[in-house]
Formats: C-alpha cells, structure tokens, sequence
C-alpha cells in the first residue's frame, strides 16, 4: 500500500558544464510541504572537478548525500557518491573505466560508459545543462537520454519545454526557463536562468521544492493566489508525542501541529499504520492557514500501545480519537480527515461510528469492505497483495522503503496459508487468519458498507483506473450515491495507488497534463466544510474524471453522468473464441439463433511467474496484452471497428452464463482497446468472482458440474474512449495467479487447500443466456 507522502526519490539532473575560470559556489535550499527541509551547497572548479553535498530532512527521514566528481569534455569521467538515508548508507564509484556499487551489503562491480546527461539523487545544481541538452530547433517535447549516477544506467525522459518566466532578484531581471522533465515514476519541474544556472526545482506531487535564495517567486504556493481561501497568517507551534487514551485505556501516540493562539481551531485527523512522522510534513502548512493537524499512529503501531491487529480496531479508536480531539481547550468541535489508502480506510470505520464532531472525510485511494478487495476481491485471496502488504506492516517501526518481494516461487506454495512463510521467511499470523475467512461477514468490525446508512458527513472521494484499491472508490462512491447523499465529489485519475504522482503507466503516456494541483481542492474543502466559509465549493463538478484515449479531463455531474446512456455488447462467437484467432464477436444485439458455447480448460497445476512480476520495474510495465496462439486457456471477444469513437464510463459490468466441470471456479473478465493493428491494450482492472458466490458473499455455495449459473463481473471503474477504427475486447479466464490465490477447483478451503483439479469452463451465449458487456457512455465533452 502507499505510504503517504512516502519519499521514493528526489529528481535531479546534470550534464556538461562549461568549465569555469574560477570556482563556483551555489546554495539551494529544499522546503517539503511548504516547511525548510535543508539544503544543498555545489561548487565547481576551474579544473572541472565538483563537489556537492546535500543534507535533508523529508518527513522525518534524515538524508545525507555527497557527490563529488570530474567534468572532462562534457563527460562525467569518475565520481563517487556516498549517501546515508534513514540510516542506511550506500556508496557508488566510477573511475577507469569501472564502476562499483555497494549498499545495505550488496555489492555489484560492472563496466563504465561516462555519461554526458547525468540524473543523481538531491543535488540540484547539476541539472543546469538540460537545457543545454534541449534542442531550440526541435519541437517543444524532446526525448533525452540521461544517466543515473547512483547505479550507472542510462534511461530516457520527455523533456517538455513549458512558457519562460521573468524574475527579479536583487533589482537585477533574470529571465528563466522552464521544463517539465517527464520519468516513469513522476514528473518534476526545473528551472534554468540565463546564466546557465538551476535556480529551482518543483516536484508538485510530492509537496518538494528546491529554491536558490532569492528565486522564490518562480515556485509559489497556487493556494496564496486564491484570496478568498485560508490563508498561512498564524505563528505555529508542535506538540510530539502527544498520548490520547482509549476506552480501554490503551495509549495511541500522536503528534500535533496547531495555531500557536489562545482560540478554537478546526482539526484535520490523519490515523496512519506508516509511522505518524511522514504525515507531519505537512502540520506546519495546516497550522499557518488556522488549523490543527494530528498525526497519529494507530494501535501497536509507531509509538502507540496495543496489539496490532489489521482492521479490528479502527472503529472505535477512530471515534475515541475524534472525541478527545473535540474536548481539548484549541479545538472548535469540527473534526476532519484526509489521507490514502489504510489511511483512507480509517475514515470510513471511524464514519460509520458517526461521532458528532466529524464533519467531513477526504478517503484517497481507499479500500471497501475486506473481502471485496484486500485481502480477499470478491472471495478470491488477494495473494500478491496480501503478503506484500504484510511485508509492509509487519514490523512496529515506521516505515522507511517500500519493500520489494525476492522469493516470488514461494508464491507456488500450498497451502497458501504457508505463502508467506516461502515468500517473506517468517510466518506472519494475520495473514494466516485473512485466508480462513470464508464470507463477507466473518471479517467482523472490518466491515463498514452495512453501516454507511448512517453516514450522513461530506466525502471527497480519491482514486485512479490502475488503483490496486480502486474498486473500493468504485464501492464506497456507488453506496453514498444510492443512499441520496448528494454531498460526495469524485475524482478519477489514470493513475495507480500512488495517486496524483505521474502522468505514465510504464509504456502508456497519458500526457502531461495528467496530474492535478490538489492543495488548493483540499483546503478548498476544509475551509468549507470546518470553518463555514463560502469558498466557490459548489463550483467544482461533483465528477472529474481523466478519459484515457483521448487524453482529457472531463467535469460530469456524477458517475454515472446523468446524461450517459446505458451500452450493451452481446457475446457471440462464429467458431472457438480461444486465443488471437478467436472468432469471438461483440454485437449490439443479442444472437437470435441457438450458438455452440465457447470452451476453455483451467488447469491450476500449470503456475508460472510473469517475468513482469520478477522484474518489478514500473518503467518496464505495459498495458499490452498478448495473446499466446499455443494458450487456449482464456477466451477472447471484440467489436466491429468503430465507425465513431465510444467514450466508455462505469459502473461497467459483465454478465457471463457460464458451467464448469468443477465445484468452484473463479474468472476474470477485463475490458481491452483493439487498435487498427490489432495490438491489445487493458484500459482498467478486472472484475472478478469466486463462482461459488454466486448467490450470496455470506452463504457459498458449491457448484453442480454442467449446471449452468449467471455470475455479473464487476469490472473495476474506467473512462476510456475507444477511437475510430478500434475495437472495444472483453478477455475472460480463470486465472489470475500469482496476484490471486489458485483455485483448486476442489471446494477445500483456501487456507489449507492443496489437491488440485483441472476446470473445463463453457460459456454460453444465446437468447436464452445472453453474456453481455455493459458500461455507460460518456457524455460528450
């Protein structure tokens, strides 16, 4: 899951440098979430010899980065950089042709190419020479080849040339240019005077800027030019530590940053299992605009007291927390909370307890009910991301990197009660208790959703089309909606659970314009919902959504838009729909004569590993699909060629009439694009459903072999336009291993399951079981 405002790397750049005839000395300052988080001093000499050395602190992780090197015709000849964050050291040497490599015990030894476009970590003085790299004569968005210095590989950016901008310092007009350096991972902005220099840096999505002295103005908060929003007036102060009681008298431990005055101030509430320190980033930004910011670690996490338990406790100690919260002498009784992923899931439990003083949610990227999503997406165990996650929490302390899983064979264990023994070497028991949970219910106070009939507060919902968690936006959104409320906004990116932080899914480029400037909406939506103030709220549409395809933001008045109108696609087949020469048909009318199914056989003894999944290099990801003529295990349908383009809007269902030789089964349905070429590409996540729920998540039900039963796919949320000439697809399996747990076909529990059965699955489509595609279609912009 995604640690908020969880640091993976700071972007900088640097390349050939005119040499200078004296030494050159710079200062560049970073601030993150609007406080000082250190600074940067470079210096360059005559002979071309450099040395840069950063010392930082991002949200409570001290950094510690020195480069040094030499400059020789326009070459990075040798250097050595050697760098200590959050404690672990790393270092990494290139000279004579050699470099070495050496961190957290691991060591590597390979060739050296000197590089003449660099990327390092935290010394921005060095990216001055992108605009060197930058052709004036090309066109306005170039590809550059860089460097990366801390391991010696070379990748390529999309350099993006954006308007100049004057600035003066020291009664002296410097006119700067602006590029938007576009990496897999997330887009950054640098600036460049007309002395050659970078003067600053903006990572908008991670709240990062890096400023030489006197150069402010290029990089200003887009919040302190809305007037009519709180703006940063209050001297502040911070409070560490801090111990709030449980009813049981369990401690939990939070931090607070607030208005240093004798008044009432509203509070915003973050409960996070991550480690309270990375979310206090920000307490400083909140308390300078009037209000008080509390960071606190949940249950047997951090510093706080208890036994940590994954979900079991965050109802009541959420409505604990808001209590205390609205009794302390600076509070004005409105409480909100903002935060994603768990850290979105805890507003929702502490909602449902409906305290008084909570008056508004922000969830990003948040989750449903367990078993519809994490650890188990509609009775199937989410395997990868289970264990995963376990990596993640299992430890008390906070967390300081994302962990990246090694052993993924163990993934082949069984049961998979023992998968995360093989894959993390250590038995982690939550997790073995997740995969004994049978129904819905069995998850206990985890569960919500029976509850939001008594939520009545305002929620901003956060999500995007390659969320791992997206179908609880999908969910949560889709229960408020049906209760009336009318007091939720929406917002859809085409991003992963690391929302708002890029504009790219590996090989899919959604364009720069992507990523949203989401302070202002956030305080936007404190101001009015804590502090009463009429701040243009009802303005911003209750969806915005991103339409990939065409690469564009729409504003509609809900999801679904009032104005969508329903679209069904038939399954039909001419021949076998198996594998690219399928003949499988998607029609707007349903076949009128009897058709021969379509048949496919699952065999979960036949697991493998996706290379993909090995690599784990998001700019190695691919929203390609492609079809092996030798797999006949999946069945593949798709459209005519479009005479006119089709934007596609949720909620997007498939309904499959289906039999297996098996007692249980699962499958999968997912949308896909057919461009003219006939290359397959997904647009969004599958729906998917252990068939043996095809009655109720509470009851299960084995299946008769050859009976023939209706299961509905809920295909995660999307909005993608299909262009003239491209075919809308539906891929439909059984196999989503290892992101999902096998199913043996055998009906034993998932948790200590191990016999195996092949699963001869049909589907039907005729007038008597008509399997259809269903979604909406977006109006039009």
């Amino acid at each position: 899951m995604k640690k908020a405002y969880y640091i993976a790397v700071i972007i900088a750049l640097c390349s050939t440098f005119a040499r200078p005839t004296e030494a050159q000395k710079q200062e560049t300052r970073f601030s993150f979430a609007g406080a000082d988080a250190g600074g940067n001093v470079y210096e360059m000499k005559p002979d071309g010899t450099f040395e840069s050395v950063s010392n930082l602190s991002i949200a409570g992780m001290k950094i510690t980065s020195k480069l040094t090197g030499k400059i020789t015709d326009g070459l990075l000849t040798e250097y050595e950089l050697e760098q200590t964050q959050a404690g672990v050291s790393g270092k990494v040497s290139a000279r004579a042709g050699k470099l070495k490599a050496e961190a957290a015990g691991n060591k590597k030894e390979q060739d050296y190419k000197p590089g003449k476009v660099l990327f390092a970590n935290f010394h921005p003085a060095l990216s001055a020479t992108l605009a060197k790299a930058f052709s004036v004569s090309a066109a306005d968005s170039q590809r550059i080849e860089l460097m990366i210095v801390d391991g010696g590989i070379f990748i390529s950016i999309d350099l993006v040339k954006r308007p100049a901008k004057t600035v003066e310092v020291a009664g002296v007009k410097h006119v700067v240019q602006v590029f938007q350096a576009r990496f897999p991972s997330v887009d950054m902005e640098i600036y460049v005077d007309d002395s050659g220099r970078t003067v600053a840096w903006n990572v908008p999505t991670q709240t990062l800027k890096a400023i030489v002295p006197g150069f402010e103005d290029l990089v200003v908060d887009p919040t302190t030019k809305m007037p009519e929003l709180s703006q940063p007036t209050f001297k502040t102060k911070t409070e560490k530590s801090v111990k709030i009681k449980m009813r049981d008298s369990t401690e939990l431990t939070a931090d607070i940053a607030r208005p240093d005055g004798i008044e009432k101030y509203p509070a915003i509430l973050i409960r996070t299992p991550y480690g309270r320190g990375g979310q206090m980033a920000s307490g400083d930004w909140w308390a300078k605009r009037g209000y008080v910011l509390i960071a606190q670690d949940c249950r047997g996490r951090g510093d706080s007291a208890g036994e940590w338990e994954p979900f079991v406790h965050e109802r009541t100690d959420g409505y604990d927390t808001i209590d205390w919260i609205s009794k302390q002498p600076w509070s004005n009784g409105s409480v909100g909370m903002i935060g994603g992923s768990y850290v979105g899931w805890v507003q929702w439990w502490a909602a449902v307890e409906c305290h008084p003083a909570l008056k508004c949610i922000v969830p990003q990227v948040s989750p449903p009910d367990p078993f519809f999503n994490v650890p188990i997406d509609h009775g199937i165990p989410f395997l990868y991301g289970g264990v995963w996650w376990a990596a993640v929490v299992k430890d008390k302390g906070p967390l300081t990197a994302l962990p990246k899983l090694k052993n993924l064979e163990g993934f082949k264990q069984l049961p998979i009660s023992k998968v995360d023994d093989a894959v993390l070497g250590a038995d982690i028991p939550f997790v073995d208790r997740w995969w004994q949970k049978d129904t819905a219910a069995s998850f206990g106070p985890a569960n919500f959703s029976s509850d939001l009939k008594k939520v009545k507060i305002p929620a901003l919902h956060i999500s995007g089309w390659w969320d791992g968690d997206g179908i609880g936006t999908k969910m949560n959104w889709a229960a408020m909606r049906a209760l009336g409320r009318t007091n939720q906004w929406l917002i859809y990116g085409p991003w992963t659970h690391a929302f708002n932080t890029t504009s790219r899914l590996g090989d899919t480029d959604y364009g720069p314009n992507a990523i949203m400037e989401l302070e202002s909406v956030y305080l936007r939506w404190f101001d009015t919902w804590l502090k009463g103030k009429q701040v243009g709220l009802e303005k911003m549409p209750k969806a915005r959504v991103f339409v990939t395809g065409a690469n564009e933001w729409r504003d509609l008045n809900g999801w679904p838009d009032s104005r969508s109108t329903e679209k069904k696609f038939y399954l039909s087949t001419t021949g076998p729909a198996n594998g690219p020469e399928s003949a499988g048909k998607l029609t707007e009318t349903p076949p009128a004569s009897p058709q021969e199914p379509d048949r496919y056989t699952y065999n979960p003894a036949h697991a493998t590993i996706p290379k993909e999944l090995t690599n784990q290099d998001p700019g190695e990801a691919s929203t390609v699909v492609k079809l092996d003529p030798h797999d006949q295990s999946s069945l593949f349908y798709r459209t005519a060629s479009l005479e006119k383009p089709i934007a596609m809007g949720g909620p997007i269902a498939i309904d499959l009439y289906i039999s297996t030789s098996a007692v249980d089964t699962d499958f999968y349905g997912t949308v896909v694009d057919v461009d003219e070429k006939g290359e397959i590409r997904a647009i969004g996540r599958p729906g998917k459903i252990r068939a043996k729920y095809f009655k109720s998540f509470d009851k299960p039900e084995l299946l008769k072999p050859g009976r023939i039963y209706k299961l509905t796919l809920a295909h995660w949320d999307t909005a993608h336009q299909f262009m003239k000439g491209h075919r809308i697809g539906l891929l439909v399996s059984s196999d989503g291993f290892p992101v999902y747990a096998r199913n043996l076909g055998t009906g034993e529990s998932s948790a200590t399951g191990t016999r195996m059965v092949a699963q001869h699955e049909t589907i039907y489509h005729d007038s008597k079981h008509p399997s259809a595609l269903r979604f909406r279609v977006l109006p039009s912009p």
